[in-house]
């Protein structure tokens, strides 16, 4: 597998064809712990994750094909950022509504609504209600 297929998915052009090492694992950890998304991972990856950490810190850098797929892997899900999860929970929320309101007919006594579950803002609104409210029953 080439690395250079990772950098579609919003990981910077010039780090995609380098070699892990220890400076790049370290800054991408930092980033996540900025972020929240090292709290989101689960034990395996973190613990992978530190110990490719440690093998880069002691090597010098991952050269094994297969670990660095799996820590590239979990670079993508550090790289996550709130306003991207805000987004596509807030869009799920939306697309759940438009085929509820279409199939009550709500947009021939209200068309705006169509245009609002279209806009971006208010697809951050929905998703940020969706993520840090809590549901009742």
């Amino acid at each position: 597998m080439e690395l250079s297929q990772f950098s579609y998915v919003g990981v910077a052009n010039s780090l995609a064809p380098r070699l892990l090492d220890y400076g790049t694992l370290r800054s991408f950890l930092h980033a996540g712990l900025r972020r929240g998304s090292w709290m989101r991972l689960s034990v395996e990856d973190k613990a992978l994750y530190r110990c490719g950490l440690w093998v880069a810190k002691v090597r010098g850098r991952i050269v094994n094909m297969r670990l660095m797929v799996r820590l590239w892997g979990i670079i993508l899900k550090l790289s996550i950022k709130v306003r991207g999860c805000i987004y596509k929970a807030g869009s799920a929320r939306a697309l759940a509504s438009y085929t509820l309101y279409e199939r009550m007919h709500v947009f021939n006594w209200a068309p705006e609504v169509k245009i609002w579950l279209g806009q971006t803002g208010f697809r951050l609104y929905l998703g940020v209600t969706e993520l840090f409210t809590r549901r009742l029953g």
